[in-house]
C-alpha cells in the first residue's frame, strides 16, 4: 500500500472516530494538513464507500472484504 493510500485510510478512520462526516472534502483537508499529496480519486472513492457501508462495519465485521462480493 502506498503512502498516499495509507494517508486516505488514516484520514477516513480519524473522521469516523471523531464522528465527522467521511466526505472527500474532509478527507482531503486532513491529508493536506498532513502535507501528503494523494491521487485525486482516492478521497472520493473512500467517501463513496463510507456512504454505502459504515466504516465501523468494515472494521468490526468483515474488514471490507464484502466489497468484492
Amino acid at each position: 500500500m502506498s503512502r498516499s493510500e495509507l494517508a486516505v485510510v488514516y484520514a477516513t478512520l480519524i473522521l469516523n472516530d471523531d464522528g465527522v462526516e467521511v466526505s472527500a472534502e474532509n478527507i482531503n483537508s486532513l491529508v493536506q494538513a498532513a502535507g501528503i499529496e494523494v491521487e485525486p480519486y482516492w478521497p472520493s472513492l473512500f467517501a463513496k464507500l463510507a456512504q454505502k457501508k459504515s466504516v465501523d462495519d468494515f472494521i468490526m465485521n468483515d474488514m471490507g472484504f464484502s466489497l468484492f462480493d
